[in-house]
């Protein structure tokens, strides 16, 4: 039987031919998406990433923000992608 969609993904990024239920990988990163609500549960604020061009953040669940804590997670978003240079959406 030949792999899932997810397998080839997680096969290509790894580097690998194939891999099954259970491997360890280490794969690479074509994407990520952070979402704003996270940054108000962080206790420690990135502040540099190794490939910021590969970084999205979204602003889509507390828009806009209800609560004072939202707002400043927000702020503390956007302080981040300014410091390391990637766009908010």
């Amino acid at each position: 039987m030949g792999m899932t969609m997810v397998e080839k993904v997680l096969a290509r990024t790894s580097g690998r031919d194939s891999v099954q239920v259970g491997d360890i990988l280490e794969c690479t990163v074509d994407q990520m998406v952070q979402v704003e609500l996270s940054f108000t549960l962080m206790d420690k604020i990135p502040t540099r990433v190794k490939s910021p061009e590969k970084v999205s953040v979204v602003f889509d669940h507390a828009v806009p923000a209800p609560t004072v804590k939202d707002a400043d997670g927000m702020s503390v978003a956007r302080q981040v992608c300014h410091e390391i240079r990637t766009p908010t959406l």
